[in-house]
């Protein structure tokens, strides 16, 4: 039974690693959910994640303020750890993400980018 068992287990993995060469973008926003699904569904998942972190603060009603506050201080950060750090993709991330969660982190320093990057271009086209 436990051979038969790992045999499926390779077949499932051979196939996973064929899928590894589809390089595709999902639009979730085009999801053939609809939008208040999708809204009702980020939600129901925010406090789930803001409920978790209130277990560690304790039991106090109180603790879900805090907890959502640290929700709102630090998912853009934990969201830049787990892509450099956690996430390892044969096709890379999307520069477009990288930038769009620096800007979401590190809103000053991502404006003087922004600024450096637009004043480079502007001297060096004319």
């Amino acid at each position: 039974m436990r051979t038969k068992k790992k045999n499926v287990i390779k077949k499932v993995n051979k196939k996973a690693e064929g899928c590894a060469n589809i390089v595709d973008t999902v639009i979730l926003s085009e999801s053939p959910i609809n939008e208040i699904c999708r809204k009702v569904l980020k939600e129901t998942q925010k406090h789930e994640l803001i409920c978790a972190i209130s277990q560690y603060l304790g039991s106090s009603p109180s603790n879900l303020a805090v907890a959502e506050k640290i929700f709102e201080d630090l998912k853009f950060e934990i969201a830049k750890y787990i892509i450099h750090h956690e996430y390892h993709s044969p096709n890379g991330v999307s520069t477009e993400l990288l930038l769009w969660l620096d800007s979401k982190s590190q809103p000053a320093q991502a404006k003087s980018f922004g600024e450096f990057i637009c004043k480079y271009l502007i001297n060096n086209v004319s």
